[in-house]
Formats: structure tokens, C-alpha cells, sequence
């Protein structure tokens, strides 16, 4: 395929998208693939390939009593490879296995958020940019096939989906290496000019928030519930003045306590990190619910006015890889909430989407349904700690409300 890609001055995916019709092409293009394919006398092993599934959001909006989430940020390739230690430099190293699975924290907060629609349905879709390569096809069918709309992705012609290596050690500590994913303003237009009944939330990437903070305003101001994950949020952004002005804007906010130790310059643990925050949230005065998210210490869900935080305790869970932790308690927590308003449980089924995400290899290998969920939480221990003595809170211990 690249001896015909080469001649007929096209990318490899497009030599692909033309023999497999996996997706549509322009038929200049495929007159010169093909002729390219008649000069070299190519003989191509077709792969049999499922149709892609298209879910466009425009169908899901006829039912106007299911909530839209729009998920905004970075879709990827992940490449995870287990290791028993992190190599040295110049170091070389056998994996134990090196698995590939579909990533990014927007494509796995909205894979988690569309699998719960047994019980908290919502439409789901994925605004992000792709390529035409191979992976790019594939990606759109996972997607799909996780009831994720893919309407709204951009494709670039010649580019490839963005790659992310992920090193696991045999304790679950895990290092990433990601390729940049930039969307515009413009992929987000179409959301300002439909007109909706439908309740409707923009969750953004923090790593998409500070180019696109203008567009995603406006959407807002179309009555739009607006939601912000900062855990990809640059590290010349996290500044306590910044997140304090960020704060202000959304309805939702999701916090960890790398970001809070960053902008806050805390570097105590866990007291002084709750105690950092509580301070920062107080002194924006938010617009909506804050949610600190502590890894296998839960989370404390945060209000607006005067009441109480609440912390929600986590789960004790048998941790293999990390990668995407964050993402599916956000994608968990989005999709019960946008049901039921209460942030509380919402909490629940998010730590225990965490503690699910965290006992698998690979964040999207295998994504638990609310009915798997609620069993869990139902069965599950309690991680052992909790914030007594760090701050007055009103604690929940009834591990599931029905």
C-alpha cells in the first residue's frame, strides 16, 4: 500500500479508506488511487471490515428527556506496555505484554458516561479530531460501538490519530507519553447555532479550555450546563489566580490534588491539600459544584454555598494501571448526575468507576455498565481513609442510595 499511496501522492489510510470503503472519499482521489493500483498491478489482501456505526447526535436529540453530554478534548491510540520497573536511560527492556486500546481523557470519559445508560441514560458525543489513517477508522468504530457519538469529530486529510505511549509498572504507577491534540473554536460552532429542548452539558478537557474559554461561554449562555475537568490543564495555567477565574465560569468542576499542590505551591499531604482547596474554592466564589477527586481516598464533593463539604470515601481496589482513573470517575459522575442532581451519589458510582478503571489494563479494555457499578458499590470495602480530624464535613456512610 505505500508503493500505491507514494504514486498516487495520497496518505497510506487514504489507500485503505478506498479499498476497504471504509469511509467515503472524493472520487478524484479514488480515480488516483486506483489508477495507481492499475500501474503497479497491486494485489490487495481486503480486510473484512464492520460498517461504522455513525451515532449522530441529531438522532438522540429527538428524545428530549435524555440529557446530551458533549465531551470536549483529546481522543487517542494508547499503547500500554506492562513492565515489573520503569527502564533506565539507555536501559532496554521486555514488557510483559503491550496492549492497544482506544484513549485520551475525553474519548474515556465519554465511553464511561454512554455505558451507564442502563440506568442514567445520556446521549453521548465526542467532539475531537482524527485522522484518515487506519487507526483513525478504527477509533471511530470503538466509539460507536460504545454508543459514543462520533458526528461532531473532525477529520484531517493526511493526518493520523494521536499516539500515547503508556509505561506500567507491577505496582500500577504508570508514566504517559502523548502527542498534542488541538481543536478549534470552529468545532464547537454547531453546538452554538442548534437550537435545543433538551437539557444539554459541555464537559471540556482542561488541556482544550484556555483557546476555546470564549466559544465554550457562549454555548453556556445558550442555557447549557458547563463542566470543566482540570487535570490536563498546562502547567503555565495552573496558577491560583487562574483556577480561581475558571471557577467562576462552570457549573461543574473536577479537581485533583496534583493541580491544587501546583497552583496552591501546597506540598504537604492530604490535609493540607483539602485545606488548600477549600481556601482556593472559597475565595473564587463558585458558580457551581467543585469536586476534589483523592484517588483511592474518594472524593469531597464541594457546594456552592454555605453548606458543609461532603466526603465520599473510596473503594479499596486491587490496583493494576492507573491510566484513566480521573477520567472515569468524571464520565461516571457526569452521567449519574445529569439524572438525578444529587452530586452525592453521583460521587459513589464515580470512585467506584475509579476503582473499576483502575483493576483493568488499559482504560477503555473493559468499561462497567451502572448495574455493575451498583453492585459493586454494594459489595465493596471502603478504603480505610477518611478526613475525620482534617476538616468538619458531613460524612455519608451508606455506601449506595436506591
Amino acid at each position: 500500500m505505500l508503493n500505491v499511496a507514494r504514486l498516487a501522492d495520497v496518505s497510506v489510510g487514504t489507500v485503505f479508506n478506498v479499498l476497504n470503503n471504509t469511509v467515503p472519499v472524493r472520487a478524484v482521489t479514488r480515480e488516483k488511487v486506483e489508477a495507481a493500483i492499475r500501474t503497479l498491478n497491486f494485489q490487495p489482501t481486503t480486510l473484512t471490515l464492520p460498517p461504522i456505526k455513525h451515532v449522530d447526535p441529531l438522532v438522540h436529540a429527538q428524545n428530549v428527556n435524555v440529557p446530551q453530554l458533549i465531551v470536549v478534548g483529546a481522543a487517542s491510540v494508547d499503547y500500554t506496555a506492562t513492565l515489573s520497573v520503569l527502564p533506565h536511560r539507555n536501559d532496554r527492556s521486555t514488557a510483559r505484554s503491550i496492549e492497544k486500546s482506544l484513549g485520551g481523557p475525553a474519548a474515556n470519559t465519554a465511553a464511561f458516561a454512554a455505558a451507564l445508560t442502563d440506568q442514567f441514560p445520556v446521549g453521548t458525543e465526542l467532539v475531537t479530531t482524527l485522522g484518515d489513517d487506519a487507526d483513525s477508522y478504527w477509533a471511530l468504530a470503538e466509539l460507536a460501538r460504545k454508543n459514543v457519538g462520533t458526528a461532531a469529530v473532525r477529520r484531517q486529510v493526511n493526518q493520523r490519530i494521536s499516539r500515547c505511549i503508556v509505561l506500567v509498572e507491577k505496582n500500577g504507577s504508570r508514566t504517559i507519553l502523548n502527542e498534542p491534540v488541538v481543536l478549534l473554536e470552529s468545532d464547537l460552532s454547531p453546538y452554538l447555532r442548534r437550537v435545543t429542548k433538551r437539557e444539554r452539558c459541555l464537559h471540556v478537557d482542561g488541556s482544550q479550555v484556555d483557546h476555546m474559554l470564549k466559544m465554550v461561554l457562549d454555548i453556556g449562555r445558550t442555557g447549557a450546563i458547563l463542566s470543566l475537568q482540570m487535570t490536563d490543564l498546562p502547567t503555565v495555567s495552573q496558577t491560583a489566580n487562574h483556577l480561581a477565574t475558571l471557577i467562576r465560569h462552570f457549573d461543574l468542576v473536577f479537581l485533583n490534588r496534583d493541580v491544587v499542590q501546583e497552583a496552591t505551591q501546597c506540598r504537604g499531604g492530604l490535609t493540607p491539600v483539602v485545606e488548600a482547596t477549600l481556601s482556593l474554592v472559597r475565595g473564587a466564589r463558585p458558580k457551581g459544584i467543585m469536586i476534589l477527586t483523592l484517588g483511592k481516598d474518594g472524593a469531597l464533593v464541594i457546594f456552592p454555598d454555605r453548606r458543609e463539604p461532603t466526603h465520599v470515601p473510596g473503594l479499596v481496589a486491587h490496583v493494576i494501571d492507573t491510566t484513566g482513573a480521573g477520567d472515569a470517575f468524571t464520565g461516571a459522575f457526569l452521567s449519574v448526575w445529569l439524572n438525578t442532581r444529587d452530586a452525592v451519589q453521583a460521587a459513589r458510582y464515580g470512585n467506584a468507576a475509579g476503582a473499576f478503571a483502575v483493576s483493568v489494563e488499559g482504560t477503555q479494555n473493559s468499561v462497567p455498565t451502572a448495574g455493575l457499578l451498583k453492585r459493586l458499590l454494594e459489595v465493596a470495602v471502603k478504603a480505610p481513609l477518611d478526613l475525620d480530624g482534617v476538616l468538619r464535613y458531613r460524612r455519608v456512610d451508606n455506601p449506595l442510595r436506591v
